[in-house]
């Protein structure tokens, strides 16, 4: 394991310990009391046979034990040991760097390695030791907090609180105390040691904390954030962190980053010594096929796993405590904290929860899970055993009976009377049964093999096709070990064989049968490492027949239904199963792809086609490459190793997309348009959506008709749909864009959409009683009002199909003629109710050009605003 995580296990200024894992079983190593300075070892001391995982205590440049009236002291520099005892007339109250803390009624004293005591001077009452370094010690007493010299006794006080602090810290400057808490807040008071200031600091996280300096460090995961004494918060800080521990120093210990390091304020790290790679030790294993998981002896009880014989080990990402998870085929049931996890089902942890043989099942007490649907199947009173879909029980005596929860089918097999099954008690051909009249009994529920009788105990693991179970052994020194008794199923005089030493002397074994069915045995050895046996030796089953099931089809897909790429691509997975325990799954061999295409999407779909270099491949995705409109049609068989032939799939099918968006409306505009600046809108429709636009316009100058279409390079693949223009007085302009999708089908060009910019009264000649005024109302701001019969507006050369007109029309308007080189095209009443600006169309007339004449035919005034002249219709 590369930057293992080792744990701080005893740290003070100049030593400490570590430890990764448990010890070894047989022979526990002892612990290596190592410099803060170098990271050499100084001392050993060593392990308690009873308490192999119990650190040594630590404080100063001492190794401390505290025993009943005397505490035992050993100077790690010079490896002398000495005694100092409790006198009689004193309570014991703590243990420091060289000496013991005493009191005597509300006197209290510190008593030295030489047994000379000094008062303390300055504090009084029931003390407690909140912190310590080499020289000073940090107590409370009943809520007075005072610093202690230890080569004085005097104290001198910090603060005085209704109860002794929670946590509390001596810095280099500063004593820092906890005043209040949450779940995810801490809340610090902080008082400078030489000085009355004070501050406050407030820690935005509820995890444990350690004295930075004279700030404040929270350990959150695997990094260490800093927290100032003006409360500002510095993350990320330090990374990739294991353990921290105060040095007392005013700076950090911490495992990280592949090293022992110390790091202060400023967040550099200062290599001790480095933690080079090893292997790690496990709490619990689990076995299914070539997947080995373990989970480990640290803190956070890691799980991982190898797949290729321990070459290389991942993370799973989860943890396990408590209980051995279970590995069944590939599912996998872990007792993370609180929660026990298989799949997406979670249950309590500190429930009954057992995984069935092969995976697929999960009991949660009487209440029986399909692990892949997450739906419960089945209500059973336990005990009960669950292997593949099927769940057995002894329903009465002398009835074992198998219920299928997938089929719902059941079978019934007559055992010996007071038999009873419990958990992971059937295992392909075997059913373990216990207290059976005559002894314990392993039947075959699948066939006609007769019962074999042995002795078994509660923790033996079935197998498939044998039963492993603990015993115990002696080793060359005469020491009782643990080993593992494996026997034989298959073989009716019941083989066996010995394996070992295994973990269990003085810690817990762990073993595990093979989760896939095969004949392999994953356990610990005495020093916590996993190892793997292979049964070689076994007798194959006696009513074994060859593999007669061919693959079956699990997933396929040919991606969306309509592709916005010429590129089809085909994808699928099979399995492998067998029929029956007696069966066995020979393994995917091969596979072969055929296709069949429709070219468009009105023409019929093509022969089948099997594409020679995709028949027997072994990979599981093929690719083409099909144009715009056609569709192409994929199916997959498989053939597994004992040559069994799957039918040809059903067709997944997936069509390049070969349709041009559709045109749905335009617009430019009103048709007469009465201000300059105008956006042309546009939408269409297609079944991937659009993606770029081209809109071209063409014009006309007054007097002029519309010209040829221009191209802009800045309208051509627009993202948007629409886009600005202005129009000149008179001037028409003429719109049509096209569209393309992802893939490039392009539309063609749109109907032409036009608006038209009419030309201002002021453009034509007055004739005759013409008052040029002006108006709010009008259009550009001025009016021409013919007064009188006859008079009119004129403007030679002008082209059109149509013409508007622009009057103001209201209460005691008259009424005029307009023509066109020479005709008349229409008679146009002013008169309205109210007064208003109006835009009149004429009739559609052939295409004309001349002179074109408004004419007053009545006595009342007629105010003309403007006219327009429309080169096409509408």
């Amino acid at each position: 394991m590369s930057d293992p995580p080792y744990r701080l296990r005893a740290v003070t200024s100049q030593y400490y310990v570590t430890s990764y894992g448990q010890p070894n079983d047989l022979a526990p190593e002892p612990w290596e009391i190592q410099s803060t300075t170098n990271g050499a070892t100084v001392r050993t001391i060593d392990r308690s046979t009873e308490q192999p995982d119990q650190a040594p205590s630590l404080l100063g440049k001492y190794a401390v034990q505290v025993g009943s009236g005397v505490v035992t002291f050993r100077d790690l520099s010079t490896d002398a040991s000495s005694q100092l005892g409790v006198p009689a007339d004193a309570v014991y109250e703590g243990v420091y760097a060289g000496g013991i803390l005493l009191r005597r009624g509300s006197t209290i004293s510190l008593r030295a390695l030489n047994s000379t005591e000094k008062t303390v001077t300055g504090a009084a009452g029931d003390p407690t030791i909140l912190d310590s370094n080499d020289s000073s010690l940090l107590l409370g007493m009943s809520g007075r907090v005072a610093i202690v010299d230890l080569a004085t006794g005097a104290a001198t006080a910090v603060t005085t609180l209704t109860a002794n602090p929670a946590w509390a810290a001596l810095t280099p400057n500063r004593v820092i105390w906890q005043t209040a808490a949450t779940e995810t807040t801490r809340s610090l008071a902080w008082k400078q040691r030489t000085t009355a200031t004070t501050g406050t600091i407030q820690v935005p996280y509820g995890e444990p904390i350690l004295p930075l300096g004279d700030d404040i460090a929270v350990r959150l995961g695997s990094e260490l954030i800093k927290v100032s004494g003006t409360s500002t918060v510095t993350r990320p800080f330090v990374t990739g962190v294991h353990d921290a521990a105060d040095l007392t120093t005013g700076r950090l210990l911490v495992s990280a980053q592949s090293k022992i390091a110390s790091v202060g304020p400023d967040g550099v790290l200062q290599t001790v010594k480095a933690t080079p790679a090893f292997a790690a030790q496990v709490q619990y294993v689990g076995l299914s096929g070539a997947r080995l998981v373990t989970s480990d002896q640290q803190p956070a009880h890691t799980l991982y796993e190898t797949a290729n014989n321990g070459t290389a080990w991942t993370a799973t990402g989860g943890s396990n405590t408590g209980k051995p998870f279970q590995l069944e085929g590939t599912t996998l049931l872990s007792f993370d904290a609180t929660t026990a996890r298989v799949g997406d089902l979670t249950f309590p942890a500190a429930d009954d929860v057992v995984l069935g043989k092969g995976g697929k099942l999960v009991a949660h007490y009487g209440e029986i899970y399909d692990v892949a649907t997450k739906t419960k199947r089945l209500g059973l009173a336990p005990p009960f055993a669950l292997a593949g879909n099927t769940a057995w029980k002894v329903t009465e005596p002398g009835v074992l009976q198998g219920q299928d929860v997938t089929a719902g089918t059941t079978k019934t097999i007559s055992v010996a009377s007071g038999c009873a099954i419990g958990p992971n008690a059937v295992n392909g051909r075997w059913a373990l049964l216990t207290g059976c009249a005559g002894g314990n009994q392993v039947i075959d529920v699948t066939g006609p093999e007769p019962p074999r009788n042995l002795a078994v105990p509660a923790d033996a693991q079935l197998g498939n096709g044998f039963v492993a179970q603990l015993t115990t052994g002696e080793d060359t020194n005469g020491l009782s070990t643990k080993e593992l008794l494996v026997t034989d199923l298959n073989d009716a005089a019941l083989g066996r064989r010995r394996y070992g030493p295994i973990l269990g002397r003085l810690q817990q074994a762990t073993f595990r049968a093979d989760g896939s069915g095969q004949p392999k045995i994953a356990y610990a050895d005495p020093a916590a490492r996993p190892r793997v046996i292979t049964l070689d030796w076994l007798k194959p089953d006696p009513q074994q027949r060859t593999d007669q099931t061919p693959p079956v089809l699990t997933t396929a897909s040919a991606g969306d239904r309509i592709r916005d790429f010429t590129t089809a691509t085909f994808n699928w997975a099979f399995t492998d199963p067998a029929d029956d325990p007696h069966e066995p799954a020979t393994g995917i061999e091969s596979y072969d792809v055929r296709i069949q295409q429709r070219p468009t999407p009105t023409s019929p779909y093509g022969a089948w086609r099997e594409i020679a270099g995709w028949q027997g491949i072994k990979i599981t995705e093929v690719s083409l490459t099909a144009n715009p409109g056609v569709d192409t049609c994929w199916q997959v068989r498989s053939r597994d190793k004992a040559l069994n032939l799957s039918a040809w799939s059903a067709s997944y099918c997936s069509e390049t997309d070969g349709t041009a968006p559709t045109y749905v409306t335009s617009r430019p505009g009103d048709r007469v348009i009465l201000t300059p600046a105008q956006r042309y809108s546009y939408s269409f429709t297609d079944n991937l959506d659009p993606v770029a636009y081209d809109v071209a316009y063409r014009g006309a100058a007054p007097g002029q008709p519309l010209g040829a279409w221009v191209y802009p390079a800045a309208w051509t693949t627009l993202q948007d749909t629409s886009v600005a223009w202005g129009a000149n007085a008179g001037s028409e302009r003429c719109f049509q864009v096209r569209a393309r999708d992802v893939i490039g089908n392009v539309s063609g060009w749109s109907p032409q959409t036009c608006s038209v910019y009419p030309q201002d009264d002021r453009a034509l000649t007055s004739v005759g009683s013409v008052a040029r005024g002006s108006s709010a109302l009008a259009f550009l701001g001025t009016t021409s009002t013919l007064n009188a019969k006859g008079a009119a507006l004129t403007k030679s050369g002008e082209s059109g199909v149509r013409i508007a007109l622009v009057t103001l029309n209201g209460p005691g308007q008259g009424s005029v003629d307009v023509y066109h080189a020479g005709v008349k095209v229409a008679s146009v009443s002013l008169a309205a109710a109210t007064q208003s600006r109006k835009v009149t169309y004429l009739p559609v007339t052939a295409y004309r050009t001349g002179e074109v004449r408004v004419v007053s035919t009545s006595t009342a005034p007629a105010a003309v605003d403007g006219i327009a002249f429309l080169r096409s219709s509408p």
